[in-house]
């Protein structure tokens, strides 16, 4: 049973399909029994990923989806390519979870990862509008100041690009009001999502995968050792099967389904802003986040529009309270926007998958059925690289020890997960609470 409804608001509602510059490409549902060394389920970034690079190594690979390229978390996200793990989490806090050698390979894998996102996005030609102009941290009050100078020392200490600003030098960079210092790293930056998904598939077609939208998996049968994806009353017989469908699983892998919270987050994008404020709002195109729990990032996009959003609201008018919260964000953060100014162009949501550790997961369903997910805000980035490896480790070029994750055989449901699941929905309210307080 699915808690979240699996079509979120229309695509022509996010702000990436309007500015799109990757010709949108349209693939056929299947109509006929496919056969493959690996057949991908959901064409998001690491579906996309993983089906590049098993073809590159010279797998036969089918992938499918449910709706439609890039139309699930991967198209609606903001863009942000972030080279941190999430909130103040540090190489440390990874450590206690997975241990010594896997933490610091996932930090190398995060602290380099961004950069990997654009230089590889620059090899394909995808057009995403891609500015890596640098992400930042910033602290929002005393409390999170520490939080965020202990990830900044861990992360210089690691050996990552990063630099330590006062308040000065982030108001200066952001533009911002209230901020009492921050640390950045130049290699992230923002892009246009749906077009950098647009963009993989076309690259995966080149390299001979197979795509299929509208195509719905029910169940996977056959053997330990041949599984078979039953989509209707058609069949997808692989070597080797991947489950890639993050926050937008359904009964149909309820184990993956369970092994997350599907958070409900919504996004806004004001009218382009006039060229005297961009002159000091984001003045570099530096994209932030900080550590509100009522949400506290934002970008530009390659127009001048401020992105930003937070997580749903279910009770009464959703896109009304999340409009009102992210004016009200705006004006508190950049108090020389004039109403004018926050007016907002365009609302969508989506949904993000959260592990309970807040790192990804991989789970071995069977001997050949495996499922990643769980990256928890952090997707630009680690979707693109997480995947690449479980492509060359289907196509049986790396080792799945090579995945710098926890591994678990079988399922790892979250505890009372349907009930955490429909809470989530009507959280936001404390998560602002928790901000007004000071307890962020």
């Amino acid at each position: 049973m699915a808690v979240a409804h699996p079509l979120d608001t229309p695509m022509p509602t996010v702000i990436w399909s309007k500015t799109v510059l990757e010709p949108v490409m349209h693939f056929a549902k299947l109509e006929e029994d496919e056969t493959a060394d690996v057949a991908v389920v959901g064409a998001g970034f690491c579906g996309l990923n993983a089906a590049i690079h098993a073809a590159r190594h010279g797998a036969r690979v089918v992938l499918v989806d449910a709706r439609t390229v890039g139309s699930g978390a991967s198209g609606r996200n903001g863009g942000n390519s972030i080279p941190h793990f999430p909130g103040t989490m540090t190489p440390s806090n990874v450590a206690s979870i997975l241990g010594k050698k896997r933490a610091r390979l996932l930090s190398e894998l995060v602290v380099a990862g961004s950069d990997l996102v654009f230089r590889q996005a620059t090899e394909f030609q995808i057009e995403c509008s891609p500015m890596q102009n640098g992400w930042m941290q910033p602290a929002h009050s005393s409390r999170s100041l520490l939080n965020v100078r202990r990830a900044f020392e861990e992360w210089k200490a690691f050996g990552a690009p990063v630099q330590w600003h006062s308040a000065a030098d982030t108001h200066d960079l952001l533009g911002a009001a209230g901020y009492v210092g921050g640390w950045s790293n130049p290699t992230g930056g923002s892009l246009n999502p749906y077009g950098l998904a647009l963009g993989l598939a076309r690259v995966g077609k080149k390299a001979g995968v197979r795509i299929f939208e509208n195509t719905a998996v029910q169940k996977i049968e056959g053997t330990a050792t041949s599984p078979v994806l039953v989509c209707g009353d058609l069949r997808i017989s692989a070597r080797i099967i991947l489950v890639t469908t993050g926050g937008y699983t359904d009964g149909a892998f309820e184990e993956v389904q369970r092994s997350a919270i599907p958070v409900h987050l919504y996004q806004v994008a004001t009218t382009p802003l006039r060229k005297e404020l961009r002159a000091s709002i984001l003045k570099t195109q530096m994209c932030f986040s900080d550590c509100r729990k009522s949400g506290g990032f934002g970008r530009l996009d390659s127009d001048g529009r401020l992105i930003t959003g937070g997580a749903v609201f279910a009770l009464g008018n959703s896109r009304r309270y999340g409009e009102n919260h992210s004016r009200a964000r705006l004006k508190l953060v950049y108090p020389q926007l004039s109403e004018q100014d926050i007016a907002l162009e365009t609302y969508w949501e989506g949904f993000c998958a959260i592990s309970k550790s807040k790192l990804p997961i991989l789970l071995r369903l069977g001997a050949n059925v495996f499922s990643l997910g769980g990256f928890s805000t952090r997707g630009l980035n680690l979707t693109q690289n997480l995947g690449r490896l479980l492509g060359e480790f289907a196509a049986g070029k790396a080792a799945l020890d090579d995945l710098p994750v926890e591994v678990v055989e079988g399922r790892r449901d979250i505890a009372f997960w349907l009930l955490k699941s429909r809470a989530a929905r009507y959280a936001f309210p404390l998560f602002q609470a928790q901000d007004r307080f000071g307890l962020s």
